[in-house]
């Protein structure tokens, strides 16, 4: 079956299940930051009419859940940190009324209680949130977690684009390098750094980091990395890479190890950035034997979720990613094809 069609078939029309969910402060943060700038007539516990123009992005070190987020409230428009919690009392339980650090705390986000701080609060409901277990009705079928992979991997095909059209001076090989050496919690104050070492206005496509911000290097050691990569741009110039390599041995990137980067920085590159540019005939069919040699930390929980035993090449691993991206990670559990079933239509004599 075409990859394609079945993510066509993905969103056929399908009738909803009720189910008892349950959730935790981490599910808030997730359905504020991929939900709420979609939501209509919110409002909040004292009635205000409340618009979310841009959810802000995510803390993942001491301070407010949400940084620099941007709302309409009663059409006044206001910018600042918003705080989750499950009851409106846990401000005061955790000290926040003494700390400056959420002093710009613009909006509260509860899921129970009246007794919090007097700023604007939003209630959710708990309905709402689709974090808190899978109630998935089957597993996922081998076609669905390939479509999902392959749509992963031309939207990284599409991003290799917008890197070569905008940064035309270097090979969207080399800026690809780039951007995973500058992965982490800071990932776009450092792109512009490099942008500007680079002698580019700004970084092309810049996305949002999505990921942790407390395992990776910090600001100075990866300038002076770029720096040592900016001096063997020619080990990324696509003329280098006629083929992909059949394995991720250590040896096909000794020189790129020379220069101080990372076994796993090089295996992500191949498998980021070089297959994707490689094509679907090379680049993607590599995804397909390739085994994964990392592991993200959310895979024991997909698993059980989409009824997998365990994943073993990069395919799969992309896949549920995409899968966890598109409706796990987005809490669109009544969207998703595993909770949803169709009722058979029978001809009545």
């Amino acid at each position: 079956m075409y990859y394609r069609e079945v993510l066509l078939q993905q969103y056929a029309i399908a009738e909803r299940s009720q189910f008892n969910w349950s959730s935790q402060e981490k599910d808030l943060v997730a359905w504020w930051l991929r939900q709420v700038e979609r939501m209509e007539n919110l409002r909040t516990v004292d009635g205000e009419s409340l618009i979310v123009l841009d959810a802000g992005h995510r803390n993942d070190g001491p301070g407010p859940d949400i940084f620099q987020s941007r709302i309409l409230l009663d059409d006044f428009e206001m910018s600042g940190d918003v705080e989750m919690h499950i009851r409106a009392g846990d401000w005061y339980a955790h000290g926040h009324q003494h700390d400056k650090r959420y002093h710009d705390v613009m909006l509260h986000v509860i899921l129970d209680g009246d007794t919090g701080p007097d700023i604007p609060t939003l209630m959710v409901d708990r309905r709402s949130l689709g974090a808190g277990r899978c109630v998935s009705n089957r597993r996922i079928t081998e076609d669905e977690l390939l479509a999902h992979a392959y749509s992963r991997f031309k939207s990284k095909q599409k991003h290799l684009k917008s890197l070569a059209n905008e940064g035309v001076e270097y090979s969207p090989l080399f800026l690809g390098m780039i951007e995973i050496v500058m992965a982490g919690g800071s990932r776009f104050r450092h792109l512009q750094q490099a942008a500007h070492v680079l002698g580019l206005k700004r970084w092309p496509d810049c996305r949002t980091w999505q990921g942790s911000n407390l395992s990776y290097p910090n600001g100075s050691s990866k300038i002076l990395l770029l720096k040592r990569i900016m001096q063997a741009s020619q080990l990324f110039h696509p003329d280098v890479w006629h083929t992909l390599p059949r394995d991720s041995m250590t040896d096909v990137f000794f020189e790129m190890r020379c220069l101080g980067l990372s076994l796993i920085q090089c295996q992500e590159w191949l498998v980021n950035i070089l297959a994707p540019f490689m094509g679907h005939k090379l680049g993607f069919e590599h995804w397909r034997r390739m085994k994964i040699f990392r592991h993200y930390g959310l895979e024991k929980k997909m698993l059980s979720r989409l009824g997998l035993p365990k994943i073993r090449v990069v395919a799969e691993q992309q896949g549920l990613l995409a899968w966890r991206k598109n409706y796990c990670g987005t809490l669109s559990c009544f969207n998703c094809p595993l909770t949803q079933y169709h009722h058979t239509l029978t001809h009545l004599n």
